[in-house]
C-alpha cells in the first residue's frame, strides 16, 4: 500500500497529464485545514472527479469520519476507488454514481461538512438540495466561485461562459444575503466560498 502522500502526488501527476480538473494546491492546503479544524464526522462531496479532493478530507477529517461523494464519469469513478484503495482509505469513503442534482434529493443522512465541486452552473440548485441535510454550524465549501476572474470582473464575459458567470454570481448572492448562512469568499485558487450554516430561519 502507498502512502497518502505518494498517491496524492501520483493523482496531481495523472489530473495534470490528462487534464482533469483538481482543487489548486492553495485551495486544497485551505480545505485540508478546514476539514481538521472542524473535525468533520460526516462529510458530503458533490463532484468526486478522481478523488483527489476525497482523499485530501480523508486524510484530514475526524478518525470516525466517513465521506459520501458523487460522480457521474463511470471512467473517473473507478479511477478514483483504485487511488483511494491504495492509499487504504477506501472503507471510509461511499461514492454515489449517478447525476448529482437527481442523487441529492435521494440521499439521506445530516453532514456536518459539504463541498461542492462539480457543475458550476448548478452551485445554487445543489446548496437547496443539502439544506435539509445540514447539520447545525455545518460548513459548506464551493470551489472555483470566482471562474477565472471572471465573477467579479466588470467585463462581460464571453458568451460561452455568460450563464456560468450569471449563476455563480446568483450563488453568492445568495450566501451573502441568506441569514441561515455566515459566508467570505476566499481568492485562493479560482475562489472558495466559505459559507457557515447557522440554522433555519425559523
Amino acid at each position: 500500500m502507498s502512502t497518502v502522500e505518494e498517491v496524492l502526488k501520483e493523482m496531481r501527476e495523472y489530473a495534470s497529464e490528462y487534464k482533469v480538473p483538481i482543487i489548486s494546491p492553495a485551495g486544497g492546503s485551505l480545505l485540508a485545514q478546514l476539514v481538521a479544524s472542524r473535525k468533520a464526522i460526516s462529510i458530503l462531496e458533490i463532484g468526486t472527479a478522481i478523488g483527489y479532493s476525497t482523499l485530501l478530507m480523508a486524510q484530514s477529517m475526524s478518525s470516525a469520519g466517513q465521506i459520501v461523494t458523487m460522480e457521474q464519469d463511470e471512467q473517473r469513478i473507478s479511477l478514483a476507488k483504485d487511488f483511494l484503495a491504495r492509499a487504504g482509505m477506501a472503507e471510509r469513503v461511499e461514492i454515489i454514481a449517478g447525476d448529482a442534482g437527481l442523487e441529492l434529493t435521494r440521499l439521506s443522512g445530516k453532514f456536518d461538512f459539504v463541498f461542492i465541486d462539480a457543475a458550476k452552473g448548478q452551485y445554487l440548485d445543489y446548496l437547496h438540495k443539502v439544506m435539509d441535510k445540514l447539520s447545525a454550524n455545518a460548513v459548506i465549501i464551493a470551489d472555483n466561485v470566482l471562474f477565472r476572474g471572471m465573477v467579479l470582473s466588470e467585463e462581460e464575459p464571453p458568451k460561452r461562459y455568460r450563464t456560468i458567470v450569471r449563476r455563480l454570481r446568483e450563488y453568492i448572492d445568495f450566501i451573502n444575503h441568506d441569514l441561515r448562512f455566515t459566508s467570505m469568499i476566499m481568492k485562493q485558487g479560482d475562489g472558495l466560498a466559505i459559507s457557515y450554516y447557522q440554522g433555519s430561519e425559523d
